[in-house]
Parts: structure tokens; sequence; C-alpha cells
């Protein structure tokens, strides 16, 4: 029970900074470029099950989500992957030095934001 509590409460504070902090809207139906809701959890088990933190798997989900209007092609999406690269470049070592991430995965989605620049250009 207090399993499933922990979760959901998980959920929603990632779906509050995904959507406060970084101004991504995560209801795949008002949002297209936004995976849909089984999608959407099964990314946030990848940090649900290291044991991260909500900081942590919204800047998992940012990243993944920028990385997917990066590549999209389409001028709207990348005018809104190239503002979104800028506020999570500026959440990463925020939140490393807070310890709501490890530096190893800081460095990883700094890595990540750099590699799909390129799509940008």
């Amino acid at each position: 029970m207090y399993i499933l509590r922990d979760r959901t409460k998980f959920n929603s504070d990632v779906d509050h900074l995904l959507q406060m902090s970084f101004e991504i809207e995560t209801n795949s139906s008002k949002n297209a470029a936004f995976p849909g809701f089984i999608a959407y959890l099964n990314c946030l088990n990848e940090v649900w099950d290291v044991k991260g933190t909500p900081t942590h798997a919204a800047i998992h989900m940012a990243c993944l989500y920028y990385r997917g209007l990066a590549e999209s092609g389409d001028v709207a999406r990348k005018t809104e992957a190239r503002a979104l690269r800028q506020r999570i470049a500026e959440a990463i070592p925020l939140q490393v030095s807070r310890g709501q991430m490890p530096p190893d995965r800081g460095a990883h989605y700094s890595q990540q934001l750099e590699k799909y620049a390129e799509h940008l250009a």
C-alpha cells in the first residue's frame, strides 16, 4: 500500500516539475510530441528503479523529450527544443550540487544535450 502511494507521489512530483520548471505540457492529448501515458510511466520506471529523486526523473524525462523535439525536423519543435535545452542545462548543475541527482548522471545528461544540439542548427 505504501509503495503504491510513494510511487503515485513520485509520478505526481515529476509531472509537476516537468510542467512548472521545464514548461513541458505532459498531457499527450494536448501535446502530440510528448509520449503517451504508458511510455511516460515506463521512462519514469528507469529512475524509480534506481531510487532516483523526482528531480532526477524530471531531468531524465525532459532530456528524452528534448531529444525527440530536436530530431523531429519541425521548425516549431526545434524552437521549443532550443528553449528547453537552456532550462535543462541550467537545472543539471544545480540539482547535482543539491544531491538530487548523481554527478555521473548529470554529466550524462549534459552530454546528451550537446549531442542533440547539432540537430538544432
